[in-house]
């Protein structure tokens, strides 16, 4: 199953300080020739938070911090998910009872996605889980 890493995941695998660099790169090394993929929300969120020099420690323009994403969608079995469902959907339905809370509707958003497009939400955030009633489109890494 093709791989959607999150917000967090793009940001160790792009950023040597980041605390959990080395456990994504291992985790890519190990699952991207199989296929990953990045959607409008993960680039954006990427950009910016790469933007913000208290999450990456550096101050950069946006044309530099827009170089970081390019390269990693340059990697041949990256794939880019165009089209993204409706929160009205039936799919959603299954999420809606297990969301508590605003701070978790990007991550029912990401695994809407994953589910509808036949992906594999990867992401460093277990709490994620409590909000999946979907193991299979769900991939917890172990930092």
């Amino acid at each position: 199953m093709i791989a959607l890493p999150d917000i967090n995941v793009l940001l160790a695998l792009a950023w040597r300080h980041h605390p959990h660099h080395d456990a994504a790169h291992r985790w890519f090394a190990r699952a991207a020739a199989a296929g990953w993929a990045t959607c409008v929300f993960t680039q954006t969120g990427f950009l910016r938070l790469s933007l913000n020099p208290q999450v990456v420690g550096v101050a950069m323009d946006c044309q530099a911090a827009l170089h970081l994403p390019h390269s990693l969608v340059a990697h041949p079995a990256h794939h880019y998910i165009e089209t993204a469902p409706a929160l009205t959907a039936s799919s959603f339905d299954a999420l809606v009872p297990k969301i508590m809370g605003y701070r978790q509707v990007p991550d029912a958003t990401l695994l809407h996605l994953a589910r509808v497009h036949g992906l594999k939400l990867t992401t460093f955030d277990r709490p994620v889980a409590a909000v999946c009633p979907w193991d299979d489109n769900l991939e917890l890494l172990t930092p």
